[in-house]
This record gives structure tokens, sequence and C-alpha cells, in this order.
């Protein structure tokens, strides 16, 4: 299982640091860039999400957010039915950033899936939701 876990660290690691270098002018931070992607993936949009599903602590995702609020990338709104939520949305400003890191995570897709076809991909999915699971 140590295998595992190495590797998968290990390929997490390798795709931050493109993740950096691609958009390394922009000055952001690694929880910056993640909150960033977040955003973009429009699975998330609250800072309490994202912090528990990147596995960021929530006091860093604030301060986070504080500082891509701060830079003009993101802004707040806060939910109609509940006021207590906010939401966070991607301003056009952040669009260049995500389109990198979108393009750049195409790329990387690409090299990370090379030789490995539907089937082996759709297993390895099943065995990761089972691991999850069965953690969680």
């Amino acid at each position: 299982m140590e295998d595992y876990i190495i590797k998968f660290a290990s390929i997490i690691k390798e795709l931050k640091r493109k993740n950096r270098s691609v958009i390394s002018s922009y000055k952001l931070s690694p929880n910056e860039i993640d909150i960033l992607v977040a955003l973009h993936m429009g699975k998330f949009n609250m800072a309490k999400d994202i912090a528990e599903n990147f596995e960021i602590s929530k006091s860093l995702v604030c301060r986070s957010v504080d500082s891509l609020i701060k830079k003009g990338y993101i802004d707040t709104k806060k939910d109609e039915k509940d006021k207590r939520i906010t939401h966070l949305i991607l301003k056009d400003e952040a669009k260049p950033i995500v389109e990198a890191l979108k393009e750049n995570r195409e790329k990387n897709n690409k090299i990370l899936l090379k030789d490995i076809d539907e089937k082996e991909l759709k297993i390895f999915n099943k065995v990761l939701d089972k691991m999850k699971d069965n953690i969680s």
C-alpha cells in the first residue's frame, strides 16, 4: 500500500509543480492556484468545500481567498436563500490564469493517460472511489 501512496504523492507533487511553472509570472501561492482551479472546475464555490476537498486548512483558504480578492481574481456573493453562506466567483481578470492552468491540465492528462485505455481508466476510477469510501 505504501507504494501507492508514494506514487500518488509523487504525481500530485509533479502536477502542482507544473501548474506553478506555467503561471509563475502571476505570483500566486499553491493554495491560491488550488482555489482558482476549484472555482474554474465548477464543482466547488464555497471556501468550506474547497478546504475539505483540497485538504487545505480553513484558515489558509480564508487567507488565500482574501489575497485573491485583493488581487482582483475572485469576488464573493452572499447566497440569496441563506445570507450566512458566501459563494466565491471567478472574475474575468482570472480567465488568463485559469485558461493557462486548463491547457496545462489537458496537456498533463494526455501525458498521464498515455497508453491507458477507457476500460482501465474506469476500473481505476472505481477502485479510487472504493478507497475513498473505505477511508471515509
